[in-house]
């Protein structure tokens, strides 16, 4: 709930104080949360050796298909397009398992039934499918077509539908949960209040809004990384191979990684920026993909035991 106040920073003549809070987004949240996933995987013994043969091919792949995009073409733009579309899918997966943690969360502590069938399926394709749609919405914000844009700007009215829904059916049908309410809440005024800066062609709030919806992805992600940190001390750690030692003293490695990296980041850009862009390209995509694997399983077991 507090992308309000990150929004009100930045407030100034045209949104001025936006570049002062992006350097600290890109470089020391954005660019830290991408990175850790790394560390998750392969400093983890008990997780790597899971997928050990899955991981090593997705980030073989990987590598092999940016260098080779990055040799044929000699330019980074069609990478940094798949990157954002990727990356607004995985914006929207994130909120809603982020989501779903807070519903088994208070499942759990009622001992209710987990919810499931096609309403679940509809409630997590109708959440990912509209906080894509403002994503690639802010995309395609300056396109030059103005048959498209008519198009858009009605489309936009009508998928608000999709917010109201959700609310509705959090607040009024499923009141057991006060933690995925206020969640929902946050989330859906986010992006309802970020496409009407599209739809009524407002840049600079919508450039601030897209700078509030970076930090808050990045902040909840290391977030979630350090509560499954936390569940996992003690005896558990004993089983994780060298990211065992970070995780009894974890707040001070967190801190101290995205200082470190955070720092390195902004040197190499000043002074490595074609290869400092292509390698975080290839980290960006190890990301969205290792995602996908570690977390399915990892968020319902902790949910389950907190």
């Amino acid at each position: 709930m507090a992308w309000p106040l990150l929004l009100s920073w930045q407030v100034g003549e045209g949104f001025s104080g936006r570049d002062g809070l992006q350097f600290w987004q890109i470089y020391y949240l954005t660019t830290p949360h991408r990175w850790i996933t790394l560390a998750l995987v392969f400093l983890d013994r008990e997780q790597f050796g899971r997928r050990r043969g899955v991981f090593l091919v997705i980030a073989a792949l990987a590598v092999l298909f940016c260098l080779g995009v990055r040799l044929t073409t000699g330019a980074l733009t069609c990478l940094l397009t798949i990157d954002y579309i990727w990356n607004a899918w995985h914006f929207a997966s994130q909120h809603h398992g982020i989501y779903r943690i807070y519903q088994r969360l208070a499942i759990a502590n009622s001992r209710s039934a987990t919810p499931s069938g096609p309403a679940l399926t509809l409630e997590k394709w109708s959440m990912r499918l509209f906080v894509l749609y403002v994503i690639l919405r802010v995309a395609g914000a300056t396109w030059p077509y103005p048959t498209m844009e008519n198009l858009l700007l009605a489309f936009d009215w009508a998928s608000l539908s999709i917010p109201t829904w959700l609310l509705v059916r959090q607040v009024f049908i499923r009141p057991a949960s006060p933690g995925a309410a206020i969640y929902l809440i946050s989330v859906c005024a986010l992006y309802v209040c970020l496409l009407g800066a599209i739809h009524f062609n407002q840049p600079a709030i919508a450039l601030s809004l897209t700078t509030a919806s970076a930090i808050f992805h990045a902040t909840e992600y290391l977030a979630i990384v350090s509560w499954s940190a936390r569940g996992r001390q003690g005896s558990a750690a004993a089983d994780a191979g060298i990211l065992g030692f970070f995780l009894p003293r974890w707040g001070l490695a967190l801190a101290a990684f995205m200082l470190i990296l955070g720092s390195a980041g902004w040197l190499m850009q000043k002074h490595l920026l074609q290869p400092w862009l292509l390698l975080n390209v290839i980290v960006a995509f190890l990301h969205y993909a290792y995602d996908g694997l570690i977390w399915r399983r990892s968020s319902t077991r902790a949910a389950t035991q907190s």
